[in-house]
């Protein structure tokens, strides 16, 4: 949903064809440059050392962050501030917030295939067989595309409604807001659940153990005495 208010400022930034492929072409590089560096050298060893559930809540909370910022810049464009914070950067409101939205896209999508696309993965591992294909089924045949065919008819409903993307940007932008509330909530429940069966085979193996440590006591006893 972010993407296209973004697409719709780059639009408007870049109407000449051959500079949007242009600047488009540098996004895509710094996409798999960013997703390169995180799958190499941070994303295992934050999984392995803060666990799934701060693994998981990566993407979501780069995403809320980089998110508000850019709808924060959106709707105060024809403010002083966002002015005068332009001209110090020696560039145009309208540029600033392309690059902005730019930002989000490169850390959004390297997220997504690194943190998020691993952690979505991980949680399959302690489910049955049973589990697994049907979560797998029910994410990867449902749920992601319910995602993008529920985000682009919230667009299409919001267009037709108040008449262009720009006018509908405040609308979508508490819509994310909701989003990303159930987002990290759902995260941490699941995270929640995936500990538990984590370790409840550890603490069955320990169970199992307890008592037969406790019958060869008297075996032992009895040897000695």
């Amino acid at each position: 949903m972010i993407e296209v208010v973004w697409k719709d400022q780059l639009h408007h930034q870049f109407p000449n064809p051959t500079d949007l492929n242009a600047f488009n072409g540098k996004v895509i590089w710094w996409i798999g440059a960013l997703s390169t560096l995180l799958s190499l050298a941070v994303t295992g060893p934050v999984t392995r050392r803060f666990g799934w559930t701060v693994s998981a809540l990566v993407t979501p909370v780069i995403l809320l962050i980089t998110g508000a910022l850019f709808f924060f810049c959106h709707y105060f464009r024809e403010t002083s501030f966002l002015n005068h914070l332009a001209l110090i950067l020696g560039t145009t409101p309208l540029m600033l917030i392309v690059l902005i939205g730019s930002a989000q896209n490169v850390f959004s999508r390297a997220c997504k295939f690194t943190f998020f696309d691993t952690t979505k993965e991980i949680a399959f591992i302690p489910l049955s067989p049973e589990s697994k294909l049907k979560g797998k089924a029910a994410i990867d045949g449902v749920g992601s595309r319910l995602g993008k065919s529920g985000s682009g008819l919230i667009h299409q409903s919001l267009i037709i409604t108040l008449g262009s993307v720009s006018m509908s940007t405040p609308v979508v932008g508490a819509f994310l807001g909701l989003f990303f509330m159930g987002w990290l909530a759902a995260v941490k429940s699941l995270g929640k659940q995936f500990d538990e069966l984590s370790q409840s085979p550890v603490e069955a193996d320990t169970a199992v153990a307890t008592p037969a440590s406790t019958e060869t006591k008297p075996a032992e006893t009895l040897v000695q005495v």
